[in-house]
């Protein structure tokens, strides 16, 4: 009977430590899309802004 039970919390550790670096990888994953995004946001500032510069460029004629 011992036996069987360390074998059983020695597999519940296994499971348990595979769950944590899945939510590491997860965490990390969700960190990689944040700035991917934030990224992104800054380019469309940029487009925006030389957008506006052609069209005062545009009216100033």
């Amino acid at each position: 009977m011992a036996g069987k039970t360390m074998k059983k919390t020695l597999k519940m550790k296994k499971t348990a430590k595979k769950q944590q670096q899945q939510q590491h990888r997860q965490q990390q994953q969700q960190h990689q899309q944040q700035h991917q995004q934030q990224h992104q946001q800054q380019q469309q500032h940029r487009q925006q802004q030389q957008q506006q510069r052609k069209q005062t460029r545009k009216s100033r004629k």
